[in-house]
């Protein structure tokens, strides 16, 4: 018997007639029942990833320190020698020395009637010129990272963390070119045009303790002997007076352990307040002393370095022609990244007043023999 394509079967009527009685009877039918187990085994499946998902719950249910913890480090190049920024990109910096001639004889100078002798001044210019060194990073910030940070409440941007890890890579580099040089150059702990006079510490109690063992009737000899030193050289030129003092470390601390009812204060402080240079120049020049690690194996045999010199950029300084800033920000498709570019640029330490070790200049170099 054909059947109309419109009109239900048997089987059809029966079914819906079931479902319909069964309906009234407090009982629906499952989409298992309806399309069988293959289906309801997907709907299991994706009741487990659905689950799986609201794990994400447990970062906003948690307490968020939005505080970021950064590596620890501390420049202090900042402190110990003026800079000069500004200029742009350069390969060297280029400044010039003057020498005098012929300015003061005591016999020459002398006109009288019978004078047939005219002297002549003379003044001529040296070029002087230092390395300048380049400093590049770049970092790769990854889209998808991008999205992901987007889901984070954190005191800095993801950018800004990369920035400061470029920042502290470039304080680090700069102190490095300051006070010991990079590439087989040299900086203001250890330049071979400085003079070097040795200290004799031979009554200190062991080797690389500095005065440690010496009275401080003795300490204060030495440092009041260096500003001597300083006066009779340049003939009394109080501008040219240390007010620096940069220290091994362990010279440093066993200043500041020397206390004395006489002095009412740490040796490190009377000699600040009570030295040669204060008195000739009325108190005008102000003693620092600070303590540089750097410095506690340099010098001759390695025993201590003090480094004693007038702050002023007319005597100490370095150049950042280019200061570390960004670049430039270009999309890198092969890394599905921004690739970001920092540039910076500073020079080595010029020392104008320096000329040669054999003499005598506005920095100077005081070694521990013992």
């Amino acid at each position: 018997m054909n059947q109309s394509l419109f009109s239900p079967t048997t089987i059809e009527k029966n079914f819906f007639t079931d479902s319909i009685a069964a309906s009234k009877r407090g009982h629906t039918y499952s989409v298992k029942d309806t399309y069988g187990p293959r289906v309801a085994k997907a709907y299991i499946n994706d009741t487990k990833v659905h689950d799986a998902n609201f794990a994400f719950l447990t970062t906003a249910l948690s307490k968020l320190h939005t505080q970021l913890y950064e590596p620890l480090y501390f420049v202090t190049y900042q402190e110990d020698i003026p800079v000069d920024v500004g200029g742009g990109f350069v390969d060297y910096v280029t400044y010039y020395t003057v020498d005098w001639a012929g300015i003061m004889n005591e016999f020459r100078n002398v006109v009288g009637n019978n004078a047939n002798y005219i002297p002549r001044v003379n003044a001529g210019l040296n070029q002087k010129r230092v390395n300048v060194y380049t400093f590049e990073v770049a970092y790769d910030l990854r889209f998808i990272e991008l999205e992901k940070m987007k889901k984070i409440t954190l005191q800095k941007s993801i950018q800004d963390i990369y920035q400061n890890a470029i920042v502290a890579g470039w304080d680090l580099f700069v102190q490095k070119v300051s006070y010991t040089g990079v590439q087989g150059s040299s900086g203001l702990f250890n330049c071979p045009n400085v003079m070097a006079t040795t200290i004799d510490n031979s009554t200190s109690t062991a080797d690389n303790s500095g005065f440690e063992g010496m009275t401080d009737e003795a300490v204060v000899s030495f440092f009041n002997g260096v500003f001597e030193t300083y006066l009779v050289q340049s003939n009394m030129n109080i501008a040219v007076l240390p007010d620096t003092f940069l220290l091994p470390s362990f010279v440093g601390s066993d200043l500041t352990s020397r206390f004395s009812a006489l002095y009412t204060s740490t040796l490190r402080k009377f000699l600040q307040e009570h030295n040669l240079a204060a008195d000739e120049s009325d108190g005008n020049i102000k003693v620092t002393f600070k303590s540089r690690p750097a410095l506690d194996t340099l010098g001759t045999g390695g025993h201590g370095r003090i480094v004693a010199y007038k702050k002023d950029k007319s005597f100490v300084r370095i150049d950042m022609p280019y200061p570390m800033q960004h670049y430039i920000t270009l999309p890198n498709i092969d890394k599905m990244s921004y690739t970001s570019a920092f540039v910076g640029q500073v020079s080595e330490v010029q020392l104008p007043y320096n000329t040669k070790s054999t003499e005598f200049g506005v920095v100077t170099y005081w070694d521990f023999q013992k």
